[in-house]
């Protein structure tokens, strides 16, 4: 079995660099196994700054994962609830504490093989970051006290694009990647219409948006690739679909 309590581990592949697993499960437990109540004060101090600079934010609740194990190309990872104040915190410390961020991102392929991707709006946390839509792993993704990655990647693409994933196909097989103390999980969804089209209903979708978290959707091709401000979650996608032989 390989496990980690920093993500710095030569068990686990290189940072920023997907691989593929056969199977994802995250069991959410109640209580505070990782003690994280003992950063109360210095989260709350660090959310009044965040909103003090961007009141935009809304401290709503997510999973933050407290083990992770990579056996046999399974995945497996204990995590707990825990408000999005603890993550803006979390994400500030150098070195950070003993958790880890975690989100599934479905990648959507258009028919002419473009990556659909979005850009964060200045009310977001990420503002101005292209990546595929997606988020958090939050309470609303676990059935019975296991998170449902699925169900987080078409909700997730659904509310921020407002395009569905059930009308697309999927890719059998999951990713998944790690870079500094983040587990991203991927999969991804062809289109049967071109990337023209594709933006063409996610621009309608941004017109009728109250939360206005995106301010463009974006083509991504081989040849404009090295042209956006990418998250960190971006490049293991980049790699893995433009030199890793998952074009089609």
């Amino acid at each position: 079995m390989q496990t980690f309590n920093s993500l710095i581990s030569e068990d686990w592949p290189a940072e920023g660099r997907a691989f593929p697993v056969r199977s994802i499960d995250i069991r959410v437990e109640a209580g505070d196994s990782a003690s994280i109540s003992r950063f109360d004060g210095q989260v709350q101090e660090n959310w009044e700054r965040e909103v003090a600079a961007n009141p935009h934010l809304f401290n709503g609740r997510l999973i933050t994962l407290n083990e992770v194990r990579l056996e046999d190309g399974a995945v497996t990872a204990n995590g707990q609830i825990v408000p999005y104040a603890y993550h803006l915190w979390w994400r500030r410390q150098a070195p950070r504490p003993p958790t880890f961020h975690s989100f599934a991102m479905p990648v959507i392929i258009s028919a002419d093989g473009a990556i659909i991707a979005i850009r964060m709006s200045s009310t977001t946390a990420n503002a101005g970051k292209v990546y595929c839509a997606s988020g958090s792993l939050e309470p609303a993704d676990v059935v019975d006290g296991r998170v449902d990655i699925d169900a987080n990647m078409a909700r997730e693409a659904a509310e921020e694009t407002g395009l569905r994933l059930d009308d697309l196909e999927a890719r059998p097989g999951y990713y998944c990647a790690h870079f500094r103390q983040a587990v991203m999980f991927y999969r991804f969804f062809h289109a049967t219409l071109d990337a023209d089209d594709l933006m063409a209903n996610v621009r309608e979708h941004m017109r009728h948006d109250d939360e206005q978290e995106i301010d463009a959707v974006l083509a991504i091709t081989r040849d404009n690739r090295d042209a956006f401000d990418y998250a960190y979650s971006m490049l293991p996608v980049l790699e893995l679909f433009f030199d890793g032989g998952l074009r089609r």
